[in-house]
């Protein structure tokens, strides 16, 4: 029994063996995979395509209301003209074409315009047109006084085309049948504004 014992003591009890092969190496470190860069391939948004006015889309109901509303607004400016009101007539222009009827260039073409008018009426009157005197236009106040008022203060319109829903031609049909153009007009805040 004591040699039982002897025998048990002695020896020590063995490690359990690995359940793989044992290498003496420390482990191989693998480079971390390189990476590419990822390109993100942009698409642009197309333009957007402009819609091209139809102004067959244009209802009778539609031209009626736009028909009625220029008719009003062409007896007021004739009613304005004829008063010579200057100021009420500036507020049925649009802004740019104030800009451009208060600037010289256009005060200059006007000028010699309407020496060559005097001087044709003149001829047809029978009087010498060399004679007539040059009016210079200064100011859109004086294009107003002697260009609008002699030409402009008793229009009619007779038919009007749309450029887009917003914007007509107002034209008055002479006796020959021909259409005439009287004014480009835009609604503008809801309001028919003189554009050229």
């Amino acid at each position: 029994m004591v040699l039982l014992m002897i025998l048990a003591c002695g020896t020590a009890p063995e490690a359990p063996a690995p359940a793989g092969p044992v290498s003496q190496a420390p482990p191989a470190q693998t480079a971390p995979a390189e990476t590419t860069p990822v390109q993100t391939v942009v698409t642009p948004e197309p333009a957007p395509v402009e819609q091209v006015f139809n102004p067959g889309r244009i209802t009778s109901e539609q031209y009626q209301t736009a028909m009625t509303e220029v008719q009003a607004l062409i007896t007021e400016l004739n009613r304005i003209i004829r008063a010579r009101n200057f100021n009420a007539w500036v507020d049925h222009l649009a802004e740019p074409l104030y800009r451009e009827i208060s600037s010289q260039a256009f005060l200059d073409e006007r000028s010699e315009e309407l020496f060559r008018r005097d001087q044709i009426v003149a001829q047809n009157m029978g009087r010498n047109p060399d004679h007539v005197q040059r009016r210079i236009l200064r100011t859109a106040m004086d294009y107003f006084t002697h260009i609008v008022v002699p030409s402009r203060s008793n229009d009619r319109v007779d038919d009007i085309d749309f450029v887009t829903e917003n914007r007509v031609i107002a034209y008055t049909v002479d006796a020959r049948g021909s259409r005439l153009i009287l004014y480009n007009l835009e609604k503008i805040d809801g309001r028919w504004r003189i554009i050229s």
